[in-house]
């Protein structure tokens, strides 16, 4: 659906009701796949995506980050264990990832 469409404003002001209807069932088949595709693997896709969360706030710390002051995605921070990252080591580290708005860390 994006690829005629090039880059799309947030909440996609200038699709027709019926295009919006259609990418939520599009998105949902994705979803629907890969919840299954993590179930067949053994993979615990929540505890795997907290993991990468952590993982991207350690290689791309908030000092280094970029946010571009004329939007409204000002940042959020938010505590994940260390043991998330650290294979559960130590249970007393934290690390605080900054996510903007629209998800992105």
């Amino acid at each position: 659906m994006f690829q005629w469409r090039g880059e799309v404003p947030r909440g996609l002001p200038d699709w027709k009701d019926e295009e919006k209807q259609h990418l939520g069932e599009e998105l949902s088949d994705v979803l629907l796949y890969l919840v299954r595709l993590s179930d067949i693997c053994g993979i615990d896709l929540g505890k795997a995506a907290l993991r990468k969360l952590a993982l991207n706030a350690i290689k791309y710390p908030v000092k280094l980050t970029h946010f571009n002051s004329d939007t409204t995605n000002s940042p959020v921070s938010l505590n994940v264990n260390a043991d998330i990252v650290n294979d559960n080591k130590n249970k007393d580290d934290k690390t605080t990832l900054v996510v903007n708005s629209d998800g992105k860390s």
